[in-house]
């Protein structure tokens, strides 16, 4: 790995990745120690930082090197990981070697891109950079895609931060893709008044409300159009409600999602489930009950669209056409909000993320280095 960043002579992408590693920056928790650390980093390496407060604790940021002007590349990231959780064989938050492998929470989702790609940054010789390169870090990424907003506010407010490719370092085993899910998130609060349960047949219960709503978004999975199979997922995640097998339930709370690609309206998937809602909160609204519905989570899928730019990064990874991912990230929201073609490209696989001893290959890191270096050259470099 021949990244080796100014500011901290001698200190490589493994030095970066430990250090961010014990970092416990877990999604709705305090992020803003690794936001200022990789802040220091690239300011010391000769970029424009700019942090951006978030929640108390949290925050976002964004770091330019080179022109302050339009085009370039962008290297995209979130801070936050998932708890770690039990069954762990190491330490989560301190980088250890395992056979061969780099353990520790967030090391493939997604710190290893985060310090190849500031490794690669602070390495990069600001004097030919006719285009700049710009360094985004996310929080609150794996609650739904909830922290991104503040800082695209930011850059969308800029005239000059419209990069010619965005890159969102997600776990693709160093694949380029440029296609994912969307999803949209709610939960429901269902009210009805109590009453004895000989009374099941003549009126509605909170919980018998619910069955019916949930029945609705399971059939989501049966109504998507055969193309679409295994591209559409409704799931109700969370239900429940009730006090006891003789009341009718007053109350009941069921959260659900619908995961879907670019080419479906997740709204037209719930059209069903939306007029199924409606005659619900009627029969409990006049009964004195009531439905109330808050989405707490959306973010757009990526469709897979070709362009000059996607074509060079293919070109750079040397694996072939771009693919897509089932999961969903911050690539379509970069996309959307940007107007800027988005990728997405990151070292190790999601099935090593989200669980005990997750891990990262070091030739992974090793290999988006070097992708990463040449993606510098090409977008930044003057010629």
């Amino acid at each position: 790995m021949t990244a080796t960043p100014r500011g901290r002579p001698g200190e490589s992408v493994l030095d970066l990745l430990a250090r961010l590693v014990a970092l416990p920056t877990e999604s709705r928790t305090p992020n803003v120690a690794l936001i200022e650390t990789y802040a220091e980093q690239a300011e010391q390496a000769g970029a424009v930082a700019a942090v951006i407060p978030g929640p108390p604790g949290r925050a976002s940021l964004h770091a330019r090197f080179g022109p302050d002007r339009a085009g370039g590349l962008m290297l995209a990231g979130h801070s936050d990981v998932v708890p770690a959780g039990d069954g762990w064989t190491t330490d989560p938050y301190a980088l250890t070697e395992v056979d061969g492998r780099l353990a520790g929470r967030g090391t493939a989702d997604m710190k290893g891109f985060l310090a190849a790609a500031l490794a690669v940054a602070s390495a990069a010789d600001q004097r030919r950079l006719a285009r700049p390169l710009h360094l985004a870090l996310s929080y609150d990424e794996e609650v739904g895609c909830a922290g991104v907003g503040d800082l695209l506010e930011v850059l969308e407010g800029s005239a000059t931060c419209r990069p010619d490719l965005v890159v969102v370092g997600e776990p693709t085993g160093m694949r380029v893709c440029n296609a994912h899910s969307g999803k949209v998130a709610h939960r429901l609060e269902i009210r009805a008044p109590a009453a004895h349960s000989s009374l099941a047949c003549s009126r509605p219960s909170a919980v018998s409300a619910a069955i019916r709503l949930a029945s609705e978004i399971d059939a989501v999975n049966r109504s998507a159009p055969s193309e679409d199979t295994g591209s559409v997922s409704a799931n109700v995640g969370t239900i429940a409600g009730g006090v006891g097998v003789n009341v009718l339930a007053p109350s009941c709370e069921l959260s659900f999602e619908v995961r879907h690609h670019a080419a479906v309206e997740p709204e037209a998937l719930l059209a069903g489930f939306d007029s199924e809602l409606q005659r619900v909160d009627q029969e409990l609204g006049a009964i004195g009950g009531s439905v109330r519905i808050k989405r707490t989570a959306s973010y757009p899928a990526l469709g897979a669209r070709r362009s000059e730019a996607l074509a060079r990064l293919e070109g750079l990874a040397g694996d072939g056409e771009a693919g897509r991912i089932e999961f969903g990230c911050e690539a379509g929201l970069y996309a959307q909000r940007l107007g800027a073609p988005a990728a997405i490209l990151g070292p190790g696989h999601i099935s090593d993320a989200h669980r005990p001893d997750e891990f990262v290959a070091p030739e992974q890191l090793a290999r988006c280095c070097a992708v990463l270096e040449a993606a510098v050259e090409s977008f930044c470099a003057a010629a």
